[in-house]
This record gives structure tokens, sequence and C-alpha cells, in this order.
């Protein structure tokens, strides 16, 4: 996910935009369903449009609407899907990671998964390393698949020397060619699409990589191990676990963090002071629990909220945590997706204050 087309799509404002999201699949025949469920989406997106807008007004929206879906090949779905359209605008995002599925019709599109994907918490690459070849995979939790392009996978083209004394730091010398040749296409590839890395290799080769390589601060974590011949179900296994592990090491700093700015005066909890400080500007870092959506209304004059239960409610905003994530993102803050049920004493979202 591009950090681009996301203020592109996060700056729309032709209402009515509707997003239509919903999780999909890679492979036949499970792909076949999403045809099904798109459908319905659809129909849903129609009857909510009809009931709020004359059929003459919207008929250019709907015929819009229509063509789109249209257009979506199921045979290159990933494992999400999101939809924006309106009068202006149409755009199909597909996402390396499943989605709650859901129609939201508001001023704006709906961009917190987009959000995620640029985040990309549970999302990774795993390069593995070693002196004949270099393989990488794009991994979504544990699930991994190799990348065939780019140069990927990179066989070793320099000739090994004959001679033992001499021929150490010769091949040292030509590793660390391979390597950075390596690197170079991996930065081609990250600043398409960037991501945290893993890297697994033995330890002379993961060193000798970290010694050339551009992207040491993308580094999530090193595994040592020799996975030359390993599929990736058998890298998944290995490293998925790793990983969890480090992420919930983080979730627990992520903790600290909101713990230490409530003693420093500098923490605001709850959907409604925590909407009300980032219109100010003044969101550093937003915490929000992955699954937490709250639909509004907002008073006329546009101080005051009124929480409701009723999603797609005439003159509502079907989620203010996706507003919320937006205006924090839009201003220079960070948002960070925590798993559920672990921001329970903070009303599942809060933020810490610039100031």
């Amino acid at each position: 996910m591009e950090r681009g087309l996301f203020k592109i799509i996060r700056n729309q404002s032709d209402y009515p935009n509707v997003s239509i999201l919903l999780t999909t699949h890679k492979t036949a025949p499970d792909n076949n369903q999403d045809a099904k469920i798109l459908k319905k989406l659809l129909r849903e997106a129609e009857r909510r449009l009809l009931a709020e807008f004359k059929k003459r007004e919207i008929r250019k929206l709907i015929e819009k609407l229509n063509k789109t879906v249209k257009s979506i090949d199921i045979r290159h779905n990933l494992e999400g899907l999101a939809i924006f359209v309106n009068n202006n605008f149409d755009k199909v995002v597909r996402l390396p990671f499943p989605v709650r599925e859901r129609v939201i019709i508001d001023e704006n599109f709906a961009t917190r998964d987009l959000i995620r994907a640029i985040n990309r918490g549970i999302n990774y690459y795993t390069l593995s390393v070693s002196a004949g070849f270099v393989r990488l995979f794009e991994a979504h939790r544990d699930k991994f698949s190799e990348i065939t392009e780019g140069g990927f996978p990179f066989a070793n083209p320099f000739p090994r020397g004959t001679n033992l004394e001499e021929s150490t730091s010769w091949k040292e010398s030509r590793l660390r060619e391979f390597f950075n040749m390596v690197d170079k296409s991996i930065v081609q590839i990250q600043n398409q699409h960037p991501m945290k890395m893993v890297i697994a290799g033995v330890e002379k080769n993961i060193a000798l990589y970290r010694e050339v390589s551009a992207l040491t601060d993308r580094i999530m974590l090193t595994i040592e191990g020799n996975y030359d011949n390993a599929s990736p179900h058998e890298l998944a296994a290995i490293i998925w676990p790793e990983v969890k592990n480090n992420m919930a090491l983080k979730r627990r700093q992520v903790i600290k963090k909101l713990d230490e700015a409530i003693g420093r005066e500098k923490l605001v909890t709850g959907i409604e002071e925590v909407w009300n400080l980032s219109r100010q500007n003044r969101g550093e870092l937003l915490v929000v629990e992955e699954d937490f959506q709250q639909a509004v209304k907002i008073s006329s004059n546009g101080n005051s909220l009124t929480l409701i239960n009723d999603r797609g409610a005439s003159g509502s905003t079907d989620d203010l945590v996706d507003e919320i994530a937006e205006q924090v993102v839009s201003t220079g803050g960070r948002v960070i997706f925590a798993e559920n049920g672990s921001l329970r004493k903070y009303n599942r979202i809060a933020m810490i204050l610039k100031y």
C-alpha cells in the first residue's frame, strides 16, 4: 500500500463516498465465493443509497459502483479487498490481510484498513540469506508467499576461490558484493511496499548482509539457521512464533508508554475525548483495538457527539475511529492497532498528546 495512494483516497470528500470491504481468497475454488459476497455487498450499498437519495439523483453513482465491481478479477485477489467509489473517483485496493466485511457510506472513504496496510504491524518480509542464493517472502502472520520478481530468487553469480588460504577473504568480498546486489533489489521493493523484515540464515551470512544493507532500520528480527531448502510452510512454522513474540513485547512497550503518559498528563482515553483532541491536531500516537468501531451523530455545529448503535443511520458517521485515525496520520502522528481486549482500561482507544 503506497502512501501516495492513501493520501489520494483520504482526500476524497464528494458525498456520498461508498466504501465496500471484504475478506477474499487467493486461490480457487475458495475465491468463487468472493464474487457472491461482492454482489451481496453491492446490493446493500444500493439499498442504503436509495434509502437516502431519490433514484434519479443516485443513478450514475449506482451504475459506477456496478461497473467497478464487475471489473474486479477475483483470480487476482489477495486476502482482503477495499472498493472506493464516489461520483468522481473509483479505486480497488487489494490488501494482504483479511478485513471485516462492511459497507460504509460517509463524507470520506473508510481508510482504517489502508492505514493498517501502511503500518503493516502483522505483515513483513522474510529474507533467507545464504552464500549460494537468497529468497524473499512476503508474510501475513503465518502465511508465507515467495516473491519471484525483482530478480528473486537470487543465485550468487560469483565463482568461488580454490586456494583455501587466499579464498576466505576473497569469498567474503564476493559475498558482500552479492548481498549488496540483493539489497539494491529489496530497496526497490521496499520503496513500493514498505514493511519490516526478518533476516534468516547462518550467523556469518546475516552479519555480512547487515554490513552492506541500506535497510538495517527495517530489520525487525534475525533468526539463525540454514533455511536454504525450507518450504514457505516450514519457514512460517519457525519464523511466525518469533515474530508473534516480538509483537507481544512491542505491545507491552506501547501499553507502558500509555501508562507513562498518564503521569505526564499527556494521555486521553475514550472515543469522545480522543476525537475532540485529535481535531486540535494534538495526536502524537493513537492506539486503538483492531476491531473497535463506533457509529455517531455529530451535532450541527460540529462540537459534540451522540454515540449510536445503528451503523448506516441517516446523517450519521459510520465509524468515528476511522476518521480519528485519518486525522492523526494527516497531522504527522502515528497509529497502532492493538490486540482486541488489550485496551479495556482505556475504553478501547487512547491517544498520547503532542503537548
